[in-house]
Order: C-alpha cells, then structure tokens, then sequence
C-alpha cells in the first residue's frame, strides 16, 4: 500500500515539475521582441542611474530623472552581456551613428560588462530581501550539513518547507507580470514562507512517504549544480534539461529505499553545501546564483543570462568541499560513533541474568 501510494505521489510531484519548469508558449517573434525591449531599457538604466558615475559620483538611483534621461539620451555603446564575451552594441537611436559597431568583432567582457551583469541580477548593494534570504539559507544549510541525518523529523520538515517554497518561487517567477507584482519583494517572501511551513507540517507527519523526497531534493540540486559548470549551462536544450533534472530527482529518491543510510548522508549534505553557497552568494555577488535561476526561470520578461568566471568556479568548488566534509562528518558521527539509522534509534537489549 505504501509503495502503490509512494508511486502516485511522485508521478504527481513529477507533474507538477514538468509544468512549472516547461516555458510558457507563444510566439516566439513576440517573445525576441519583448525581451529585447526589456533588455535595451535595462541597459540604459544602468547607463543613466548607476552610483558613480556621471557629475555625481555618489547619487542614487531617481527613476524620474533616470526615464527622462533616457528619453532624451543621445546613442550610446555599452555592453551586450548576452554571451561571455561582449559584444559592443547601439542601445539607442536619437541621433544617427557614423561609425556603427560591428557584431562580428567581440570583446573581452570588461569591468563595466561584468558590473551590468551583476546589477540585472542583484541591484546595488545588499537589500533587506537579499540579506534575509541569504541568512535563512545559510542557517539552513548550516542545519543540513550537521544535523540533517541525526535529526528525523527536523529534517524532513526543512525538506518539505525548501521543496514547497522553491515550487512557489518557480510558480511565481515564471508567471509574473510585467513590470512586477505590486510589492514584490512582500509578495515573494511571504508567500514562499507560508507555503513553505504547510510543506513542512505536511511532510513532518506523512514521514512514512515523504522520507524518500529528501534523496529527490538532493537530486534535484545536484542536477542543477551539474548542469552550472558551463555559461548558460552543460545542456543547451531546454526539454532535455527538464528530463535530465527530473531523471535525477527520481532515481536519487528511488536510491533512499535500497540505500537509505547512505544516500541520506550525502542528499542532506549536498543540500546543505548548495544552500550554504547560494545563501553566501546572495552577500557576496558572484554571479553563482544565475545558474539556478536560468534553469527554472522562463518568464519571457526576464532576461536571465548566466555567465561563469573565477569567483564562480570557487563557488561551485565550495559546494563540493562542503559536501564532502559533512558527508564525513555525519558518517562518523551518526555510524561509526552511534551506529544509528536515519530516524530509527538502536537500543542495546540488557543482558539478560542465567
């Protein structure tokens, strides 16, 4: 019964991924004309409004004068951070150009290319947003990565709040309305919270089911996190990564019922390790977090791109060191020292008297 249930329920959750990752259709005229609409009005806010540059080099951003600005703007050449390297293009078209850039010979992205990049991705500096997602992933990670196999009914909880906050972020994101929802930033936060604890309730109490979703969560950030190694990522094609996720998702969810103890291990370790280092990179700004967001963000108003350079690569690098230093932590902690299984305390029997 339970494993005739166990297959209902993740051919259902399969469902729901296949639908909340599958880009919206439309025509796809209409949707290169949008974007680089969307794409050209962003670069010339950052042009016009960005901290440091013009007469004052300390003003912020006025949307205002900024919207007159470029209204008014005469053509300018900035950026084009569609592609690891540059492009130079003319985002505006006031006044004739005698000396048109040309597409065919790229640049090195430079410092202003890479700081553009940045900006459509983080905006300036840290919002309060930014920095309370970042907190709560960080002590989450910090959670799963020293007590996510010791404590049963703690971690499922965390597991199902990720799992239902991250489909209510995917759900949101992707049908989000131009220019946004009225305050955003509240909309997002609360709803992926509420949301998130009734996952938590839910899994708490149907652990007998929702066990098996803590090796599918770990697969489903390990296929994320492989497919991060690569500028807009390891597999271009957008339908075999949604099967390529979901395929992994699957199988490292399958593996808890003939591994349990082992896979346990290493899901709550690489789910914290992922959780830690995309918490940090909400602080830090490397660009790390445009890798998760490219895979399930396909909202045609957002230009997402993902680009990889050093401080990337250190990032994805920490997630690996992290991962292997929790995965041996709790191995000797929780077998080799307590000999426990997951959620299953072993009692010695007292010696009986002859």
């Amino acid at each position: 019964m339970v494993s005739a249930t166990f297959n209902i329920k993740l051919f259902l959750v399969t469902l729901c991924l296949v639908l909340a990752l599958y880009p919206q259709q439309g025509n796809a005229k209409a949707i290169a004309q949008k974007r680089q609409a969307v794409a050209t009005i962003q670069n010339n806010w950052v042009t016009v409004c960005a901290p440091g540059t013009g007469d004052k080099p300390n003003q912020k951003r006025d949307d205002s004068v900024a919207t007159l600005n470029i209204q008014n703007s005469k053509p300018t050449r900035t950026i084009d951070c569609a592609s690891s390297t540059a492009t130079a293009t003319v985002t505006a078209t006031a006044a004739p150009d005698n000396n048109p850039p040309s597409n065919n010979k790229p640049s090195a992205c430079n410092a202003q290319c890479w700081s553009n990049y940045l900006w459509h991705t983080y905006g300036w500096g840290i919002t309060p947003q930014l920095g309370l997602v970042g907190i709560v992933c960080i002590l989450t990670g910090l959670y799963f990565m020293a007590f996510g196999f010791r404590c049963f009914r703690a971690t499922l909880a965390l597991v199902g709040f990720v799992i239902f906050a991250c489909m209510t972020w995917i759900g949101l994101t992707n049908n989000e309305p131009y220019p946004g929802y009225p305050n955003q930033a509240i909309v997002y936060i609360c709803v992926c919270v509420g949301l998130g604890i009734l996952g938590a309730i839910i899994f708490m109490f149907f652990y007998c089911i929702t066990l098996y979703f803590v090796g599918a969560l770990g697969g489903f950030y390990l296929a994320i996190f492989i497919l991060s190694w690569k500028d807009n990522l390891v597999i271009t094609n957008n339908v075999a990564r949604i099967c390529f996720i979901i395929g992994v998702a699957i199988i490292a969810g399958v593996s808890v019922f003939l591994l349990e103890r082992y896979i346990i291990i290493f899901a709550t370790s690489f789910i914290g390790a992922y959780l830690f280092v995309f918490g940090l990179d909400l602080f830090v700004h490397t660009g790390f977090i445009n890798g998760f967001r490219i895979i399930l963000d396909h909202n045609w108003w957002h230009d997402v791109e993902y680009m990889i350079d050093v401080h990337v690569y250190l990032m994805l690098g920490a997630v690996i060191l992290l991962t292997l230093i929790s995965c041996g932590w709790q191995y000797y902690w929780n077998v080799m020292r307590l000999h426990r299984f997951f959620g299953i305390n072993v009692v010695e029997a007292a010696p009986t008297k002859a």
